[in-house]
């Protein structure tokens, strides 16, 4: 397999991103700070989502259901009107196009006034062809339901209008209601951790450091499990935490937690309870059998190269031909440590167990999974 350019792809980045508040995140070549800052005060309308979702955990994939879910087809499972001119127009419909990727309007991205594109090579050409030729202003103006998809998370970096206000005098009582009502909708997308390194280790090439590092730097596996992670987004340990954290401050009624896993093994009925989130109308079985088969890893690589260069590793396991078993049980205790009282860990838990395919046997194996998502969702 060939190797990720550096400070791309599975390499850890070149840059930084410092919030007004908290310590700097590592970002990729692409990320525009000014364009975070306008994300997190971008004030929002009752019918916006903002798709969070740690890197490598799932999130084309998800934005891509999404997408066939609110815009594409119909009750019959046929593709609307315009849906090939809306695919080439408008942002998010053939993968996701970040706000924090985008320059605010075409005069700022034809001059490149930040200098990203200069970052790497054909920098222009790069970015348009994992985002799409779009402006921030591109993002603002998508028909309603409007999609904002982010690797930003928690309550630092996303749009501040999600959440809402408790006064600090009530701020320990649970059970104290909120003063003034959020808006928008947020959906989380969340993977077991070991699929995800192993995902990032595949992404767009090798890593110069390769697994157990070289002159180039400690390998993917410490440079993931090491508390100031090096990797884009920082740590996924934190970021499982602060978005966790973050739940407390997001109305029940308007945050949903999606994990990958849950689509694989129950994508009909996972489909059936996002839909119902979304408020849309019931949900046909023929528009189900559409959105599967249009999601499927197969035909999203045939639809579009953009897809085939995002998706890596997308199996449920792949972390177990990969590594040895000393490691993996240093893992384990490393996310026992970080993430024991977080309770959107929990169900992480059982996919990285080395003998879980085995299990997944049972039907009573599934039937407990299925429970553990849900109860993550009624909080």
């Amino acid at each position: 397999m060939k190797l990720a350019p550096p400070g791309t792809g599975s390499n850890p980045p070149d840059h930084t991103y410092s919030p007004p508040d908290g310590k700097p995140l590592p970002v990729p070549w692409w990320f525009h700070s000014t364009s975070a800052q306008t994300f997190r005060a971008l004030p929002l309308s009752s019918s916006d989502i903002v798709l969070s979702s740690g890197v490598k955990m799932g999130t084309t994939w998800v934005n891509k259901i999404l997408v066939s879910l609110l815009y594409e087809y119909d009750d019959d499972g046929k593709l609307r009107d315009n849906v090939e001119e809306q695919r080439r127009v408008l942002p998010n419909r053939l993968g996701q196009t970040y706000p924090d990727a985008m320059y605010w309007n075409r005069e700022e991205k034809e001059a490149d006034v930040e200098g990203v594109f200069a970052r790497v090579k054909n920098g222009r050409e790069a970015c348009d062809g994992i985002f799409g030729d779009f402006t921030f202003e591109d993002l603002l103006n998508q028909p309603e339901p409007r999609i904002f998809s982010t690797h930003l998370f928690g309550k630092r970096f996303l749009p501040q209008q999600l959440f809402d206000e408790i006064p600090k005098c009530q701020s320990d009582n649970l059970e104290s209601k909120p003063y003034s009502k959020a808006k928008g909708r947020l959906i989380i997308v969340l993977r077991n951790l070991k699929d995800t390194m192993c995902s990032l280790h595949h992404f767009r090439g090798l890593p110069l450091d390769g697994w157990d590092g070289n002159d180039h730097g400690p390998g993917t596996y410490r440079r993931f499990i090491a508390e100031e992670c090096p990797n884009s987004f920082g740590s996924a340990f934190d970021w499982v935490k602060e978005t966790n954290d973050m739940l407390k401050y997001v109305a029940a009624d308007r945050v949903h937690v999606v994990y990958y896993e849950s689509f694989m093994l129950d994508f009909d009925a996972q489909l059936i309870t996002l839909n119902d989130f979304l408020g849309l109308t019931k949900l046909t079985g023929a528009k189900r059998e559409a959105i599967r088969k249009a999601c499927a890893a197969s035909t999203m690589a045939n639809d579009n190269a953009r897809y085939t260069a995002i998706i890596e590793k997308a199996k449920i396991g792949e972390w177990e031909k990969y590594l040895d078993r000393e490691r993996w049980q240093e893992f384990d205790r490393i996310f026992d440590e970080r993430l024991e009282v977080v309770g959107l860990a929990e169900p992480m838990r059982f996919f990285q167990c080395r003998n879980f395919k085995e299990k997944l046997g049972y039907e009573e194996t599934l039937e407990d999974l299925k429970q553990k998502w849900k109860s993550v969702n009624n909080r």
